[in-house]
């Protein structure tokens, strides 16, 4: 009799979990075709139909807003929770040097900010033995970009050949030093010198060229060609304090060429430069 109740128990049992799974299986599929009809009609929220009032874009002078909406794919019709804003903005930095940083936030469901802070040139890049503008220019960072407009009055990197420092890459060793150079003497203490530009091509130090008379100073520091060396910076200070002093003494106005390439010593250098 045991027997008996045990198999039909049995039988019984598997036709309920059969039935049992369909229904698990039915529940899900209904709950996954309720996702997904919710997804879609989320989607259709964050589609762009007015750029004018979904797409606030802040641009600086040289890089437009058009431009930056085209590059980060926002456009009329384009689904702003379909794009990634994350490698769209990496994009744009690599293929757009003038830009320092550009950020991109969503305000759901259907509106999207961008801020994009374009680079300061502080110096031109120009070639040894050739006039004119080159287009190039760098910031205080070192990151070579594309400026013409307002450059006229800044000082310049001359390197000894072309083609030099390609746009988009960022200046190093001597290049690099002769930023340091012009980014010091941006300093207060220092806007006297007026340096003008800063010649490279030299194997042992930096030629620069000096706004009062036209007077040029030959200038190396302990670390010069590397910015991470614990006294670089000190070194540099102090040498173009000295190099200040010297020049505004009684004999400054006689002498067109320093050397500032020996610690703690300034002098008047006959030799010639060229």
């Amino acid at each position: 009799m045991k027997a008996n109740k045990i198999e039909s128990g049995s039988r019984l049992r598997g036709p309920a979990l059969v039935v049992a799974l369909v229904m698990v299986l039915a529940l899900l599929a209904a709950a996954l075709l309720g996702f997904g009809k919710l997804r879609d009609i989320y989607l259709e929220q964050c589609v762009i139909t007015d750029m004018a009032e979904q797409v606030s874009i802040t641009s600086g002078k040289m890089v437009k807003a058009d431009v930056l909406a085209e590059n980060l794919g926002l456009r009329v019709g384009a689904n702003i929770a379909l794009i990634d804003f994350a490698k769209k903005r990496e994009e744009v930095l690599r293929r757009i040097p003038t830009l320092k940083s550009v950020s991109v936030s969503r305000r759901l469901p259907n509106k999207v900010v961008v801020v994009a802070e374009e680079r300061t040139p502080i110096a031109k890049m120009g070639l040894r033995g050739r006039r004119g503008l080159t287009g190039r220019v760098v910031d205080a960072e070192g990151v070579v970009f594309p400026c013409m407009r307002g450059t006229m009055l800044l000082p310049t990197i001359v390197e000894p050949a072309p083609p030099g420092t390609a746009i988009g890459h960022r200046l190093t060793g001597r290049a690099q030093a002769a930023l340091r150079l012009i980014v010091t003497c941006r300093e207060p203490q220092f806007l006297e010198l007026g340096v003008q530009d800063v010649d490279i091509s030299r194997p042992d130090y930096l030629l620069a060229t000096l706004g009062a008379n036209y007077a040029k100073v030959k200038i190396a520091w302990e670390g010069m060609d590397d910015d991470r060396a614990p006294h670089a910076a000190e070194d540099l200070s102090c040498r173009l304090t000295e190099l200040l002093k010297a020049i505004r003494s009684g004999a400054a106005g006689q002498v067109r060429l320093w050397n500032a390439t020996l610690p703690h010593r300034i002098f008047a250098d006959p030799e010639r430069t060229n």
